[in-house]
């Protein structure tokens, strides 16, 4: 889908505080040094099994101008431990315990309502959610983006997540597609010893996802027996996973299909359909912001209301609340007696400082009261400007790579709409070695940065990796695939 903002990073040369650690393990050497000895010929057939792979997986998005474009899949996959596979499955399941607590509270308390604001017509939504049957709150599908050390970090616990998207999530398909597709190019030039076990390359996202589904449909009792994914059809840019998605659970007996929410339908017991069946779950490809504009535009949605007020939604509208400040919350010292020891363990190690950027004194980084303004003014290089609710990488400004007088004029624009944006620490992303085409064809060394979104649900943890020279890592604006593996212990 396309994204809202239409700012874009403002990148060059990625300074040191930026540039991460070379993230590089002696299994990544050994599949370096069998891609680098690869003869052109041998390239350009590794090459096209990619091309292949990624055509049969319709590994793919269409762009604004409506061509349709084949993913990037970096060469060197990414293999994580069994170590740390339980670890950040362990984390992920307690932020997402304590996410689901502030989504609960956002409705009643008047902190909350200021720091994850949403609009009139959203917080209808989100109070049809509050009455809805099951635990609405928990009933969401997160996934967490955060940069790992998958090769030099053995229990993965210098982990820094630096946002969270729950609706509209993209990478399910595209993650899974890309296991396979690298898998099989590695295998037809000879590199052997790799899988995709669960135990070591962590559980297929669409497995992950239809766990939570199942578990939802339990939840507001019902049998998961049609899914209706939920998209505005009208939009023809941008990712191109539902149909995949869909086809995945009917292959594992779930019946299935894309809905634009106009297409629903209320019959006379008050049962949402499509098509004359009736929907089990759906699963929501569409933000709520959306939903409005679509309501704004005279369009009847009844039977999607319906759908929400009856708890159909996954995720459910408090899916909404992942704002870039919601780190604010997990992070500020109010909120923290309400928080276990394990909890304060979590936020504290795993989540950078995060502030609304508006006039306002508050806790820095070291703890010590701070004039923000001044203090994003006075150490950019240490920080990051982002717009609260943009996704894709859209308006990301990373102040080490940026002017002071660019610099300068997105605090100003930050500062004339209070609370529209946030400043973060800024986060080392760790570099990987991998190979680019070289002028003869052959394969030649180069560095790129890696950022990683985390899955979890009761079917285990899924890993989406994501490549890039731009230290801002995102498909939509260059970046490519990142194929998480592991090693066949057979």
């Amino acid at each position: 889908m396309p994204a809202r903002s239409t700012r874009h990073s403002r990148s060059a040369s990625p300074e040191p505080q930026l540039r991460g650690p070379l993230d590089v393990g002696p299994h990544d050497r050994r599949i370096l040094s069998k891609l680098l000895k690869l003869s052109p010929q041998q390239v350009a057939d590794f090459r096209g099994a990619i091309a292949e792979g990624s055509e049969r997986w319709s590994l793919d998005y269409v762009k604004d101008s409506g061509e349709r474009i084949l993913i990037p899949v970096n060469p060197v996959p990414v293999l994580p431990t069994r170590r740390q596979l339980t670890y950040l499955k362990r984390v992920v399941a307690v932020l997402n315990g304590v996410v689901a607590r502030v989504g609960e509270a956002r409705l009643k308390d008047p902190v909350l309502q200021a720091m994850l604001e949403l609009s009139d017509a959203e917080l209808r939504w989100l109070a049809f959610a509050s009455k809805a049957p099951g635990h609405p709150a928990r009933r969401v599908f997160h996934r967490w983006d955060a940069a790992i050390e998958l090769a030099n970090d053995i229990g993965a616990g210098h982990t820094k997540f630096f946002e969270v998207n729950s609706v509209d999530v993209g990478g399910v398909h595209y993650a899974a597609a890309t296991r396979a597709v690298l898998l099989e190019a590695l295998q037809s030039v000879g590199v052997k010893g790799l899988s995709l076990s669960s135990a070591t390359a962590g559980r297929d996202p669409r497995a992950v996802l239809l766990a939570d589904l199942r578990e939802h449909a339990r939840d507001i009792g019902r049998e998961l027996r049609f899914v209706a994914i939920a998209e505005n059809q009208e939009f023809d840019a941008g990712v191109t996973e539902a149909p995949s998605l869909a086809r995945y659970f009917r292959e594992h007996g779930v019946a299935a299909e894309c809905v634009d929410p106009r297409n629903f339908e209320l019959s006379r017991r008050k049962v949402v359909t499509y098509q004359g069946r009736a929907v089990d779950v759906i699963y929501r490809n569409i933000e709520l912001r959306d939903v409005v504009d679509l309501e704004d535009e005279g369009h009847d949605l009844a039977a999607f209301r319906a759908a929400a007020q009856q708890g159909l939604f996954f995720s459910s509208p408090h899916g909404e609340l992942d704002h870039k400040s919601l780190w604010e919350v997990l992070g500020a010292p109010d909120h923290w007696p309400s928080l276990s020891a394990a909890e304060r363990r979590a936020v504290a190690r795993h989540i950078p400082w995060t502030r609304l950027v508006a006039e306002r004194n508050t806790q820095g980084p070291s703890g010590n009261m701070i004039d923000l303004p001044e203090y994003v003014r006075r150490y950019r290089n240490r920080l990051v400007l982002k717009p609260n609710r943009s996704c894709g990488g859209q308006g990301v400004t990373i102040g080490s790579v940026t002017s002071r007088a660019d610099w300068e004029r997105t605090l100003d624009e930050a500062l004339a709409a209070p609370c529209s944006w946030v400043v973060q620490e800024v986060i080392a992303i760790p570099r990987r070695r991998s190979v680019a085409l070289g002028e003869d064809g052959s394969f030649v060394s180069e560095k790129v940065f890696g950022v990683y979104g985390l899955f979890a649900s009761s079917a285990g943890l899924a890993i989406l990796g994501r490549a890039s020279r731009n230290p801002v890592v995102n498909v939509m604006q260059g970046g490519g695939m990142l194929a998480v593996l592991g090693l066949d212990e057979r």
